[in-house]
């Protein structure tokens, strides 16, 4: 079982459980999960955590639930402030830009949630803008 991955409200969420939750705020920006941006999301964390198949599922499950029922990101992003570097959540951003181009096209909504996640783990702008440029489909 995945750390974290049974928090209740008031309990902590593991590293792993906070990004997944964060990852699917950003998917769901745009009012609409679309097939291309969950399976990058579940290789994302399966690549950056070394999750086998069942981890993965539990880990997802969770995630979804708790992005649907959060009412804010605070837990989550004290979580990752706390427990990641600030280079580790740089990386994030970049991940986070990587699923909201995963369908093709780079919503509004998605734009402005990774712009705010990025205040919040206090990556510089700087930072953003370099990490969305990388992750922009080469056209």
């Amino acid at each position: 079982m995945m750390p974290g991955s049974n928090a209740r409200p008031n309990e902590e969420p593991g590293p792993e459980l906070a990004m997944a939750v964060l990852m699917f705020e950003v998917v769901r920006a745009d009012d609409h999960l679309d097939v291309r941006e969950r399976e990058a999301l579940a290789r994302q964390l399966a690549e950056r955590f070394s999750l086998g198949d069942e981890e993965l599922a539990s880990l997802l499950t969770q995630a979804e639930q708790d992005a649907e029922q959060a009412t804010d990101h605070y837990r989550f992003v004290k979580q990752l402030n706390e427990h990641m570097s600030l280079e580790e959540r740089s990386e994030l951003i970049g991940m986070l830009w990587e699923l909201a181009y995963a369908d093709g096209e780079l919503d509004p909504q998605e734009e402005h949630r990774i712009r705010r996640l990025a205040g919040l783990l206090h990556v510089s702008h700087s930072e953003f803008i370099r990490t969305k440029l990388a992750a922009q489909p080469d056209t």
